[in-house]
């Protein structure tokens, strides 16, 4: 069964949630903006639905304002998402202009798993890797993807630069901890 996504939102539907706010939750209503937080009551259902128009009404604003729902980019023609995160084949977010099936099958061959980072990459949100001569390389997460781009800027004297900043202490003079008795 294909994945669905959340209904559009519409500024109605925004000031109709709001309202129903502050009718449950006894606060004065601010015309075209949010309520005031629920200072003090953290974790309760209050401050949960607080969060949840506060969400809202940012994806909204990024939409008005005709901002990317991922990043602050502009958005492509048609689409919610900018040129780097929608599907111009499916319409879809994150698949970078690959296909679903091409994907499928590559993610099939990496037995669903990410080459970066090891953890299960599902495919709704996966990004294709291409190679330089534009065949499909391998199917990542989007943060893996990044990275595979920032090690490919910096090279490999980069990546051993920033290996050694990280582990100072790896490598053949690396000490080993004795365990505790």
């Amino acid at each position: 069964m294909p994945t669905q996504g959340r209904p559009r939102l519409t500024p109605e539907a925004l000031e109709t949630r709001i309202t129903a706010y502050c009718q449950r939750y006894r606060v004065a209503a601010r015309p075209h903006a949010l309520p005031p937080f629920p200072t003090g009551k953290r974790e309760t259902p209050q401050h949960r639905e607080w969060i949840s128009l506060y969400k809202a009404h940012n994806r909204l604003g990024r939409r008005t304002r005709g901002q990317c729902e991922r990043c602050s980019a502009p958005t492509a023609e048609g689409s919610v998402f900018c040129e780097q995160h929608r599907a111009p084949s499916t319409g879809r977010a994150g698949s970078d202009g690959a296909s679903l099936e091409a994907r499928r099958a590559i993610l099939a061959g990496q037995e669903g798993l990410c080459p970066i980072c090891g953890g299960k990459v599902d495919l709704p949100d996966s990004v294709a890797l291409t190679q330089s001569t534009g065949d499909l390389r391998a199917v990542l997460h989007p943060r893996c993807h990044r990275l595979v781009g920032l090690a490919e800027a910096v090279g490999p004297e980069g990546l051993s630069r920033l290996s050694a900043f990280l582990w100072p202490g790896s490598g053949s003079k690396r000490s080993r901890r004795q365990p505790r008795s």
